[in-house]
């Protein structure tokens, strides 16, 4: 039965016979076209797949450009943190990192200074006061 069928395909709008391994040979490269197309329309960014799919590209642009600025932002308040941190005396440096850093308690690091909590904590109060001061210049 399958000696009897036809294969065609079509070519400059004209239905031609062929084969069948012509025919096999060019759906395959058809088909692997089209997943190739699929693939690309998945992952594709345009102003015009956007505007089909009813996105729109004005807010999504200004997320981004918000989320750039504060990261820009955040950066340079780093920046600004570390020079400060540099103008501390070691004592000082110390403290804040083992506090904000290290991530440690108030009590347990006052523990290991053998120093009230509060006077630990007053420090650590008077410290930010001079951070901030040298973070404002």
């Amino acid at each position: 039965m399958s000696e009897n069928k036809k294969y065609t395909i079509i070519v400059k709008k004209q239905r031609v016979e062929v084969s069948e391994a012509v025919y096999r040979a060019y759906h395959k490269e058809r088909e692997a076209e089209r997943y190739q197309n699929k693939l690309i329309r998945q992952n594709e960014l345009s102003l015009e797949r956007f505007h089909e799919d009813g996105v729109n590209i004005d807010y999504l642009i200004v997320c981004v450009q918000a989320d750039i600025v504060d990261k820009l932002i955040h950066q340079e308040q780093l920046e600004s943190l570390w020079s400060a941190l540099q103008y501390l005396p070691e004592d000082e440096r110390r403290l804040i990192d083992e506090l904000f850093f290290n991530e440690k308690s108030e009590r347990k690091l006052a523990s290991e200074l053998g120093v009230p909590r509060m006077t630990l904590s007053d420090k650590k109060h008077r410290i930010l006061g001079k951070l901030k001061k040298f973070m404002d210049k």
